[in-house]
């Protein structure tokens, strides 16, 4: 595969990816302000859920928009700037599936599962093909 094609074919399925994850941010995002995401029993307020999932959301606003800057950047972008891309896909993508092994719940249904797996292909199989040659 010649470097523009492994370099275009990278970028898009980055972009994919981050469109992928795009459902899921905003699905947790709808909580925040959702009274049924309120816990009245919590050592540390009722809303200390809805903070959760605010600090959620804003860190994964910026993990994707570091992602896409990333791959934005274009072929020449450097062994830094590439690391710095592939930990915030890397975090972001150990994030969404933490809750498997700390709860047993993979995905709360089959959609949202979908949704994970299709982003974490885009993302991490994207960032993949944009590693600079000189890291290969």
């Amino acid at each position: 595969m010649t470097d523009i094609i492994r370099e275009r074919l990278g970028v898009c399925v980055t972009l994919a990816g981050i469109a992928a994850a795009a459902p899921s941010v905003w699905h947790t995002a709808t909580h925040i302000t959702d009274a049924t995401y309120r816990s009245p029993r919590l050592r540390y307020g009722e809303r200390h859920v809805q903070y959760h999932m605010a600090r959620e959301v804003l860190v994964t606003t910026g993990a994707l928009t570091a992602v896409g800057i990333g791959a934005l950047a274009g072929p020449g972008r450097s062994s830094g700037l590439w690391s710095a891309m592939a930990a915030a896909a890397g975090g972001y993508c150990a994030a969404m599936w933490s809750g498997g092994p700390a709860t047993g719940v993979w995905a709360p249904n089959r959609k949202a599962f979908l949704v994970h797996a299709t982003a974490t292909a885009g993302l991490l199989g994207g960032v993949a093909l944009l590693r600079p040659a000189g890291s290969r």
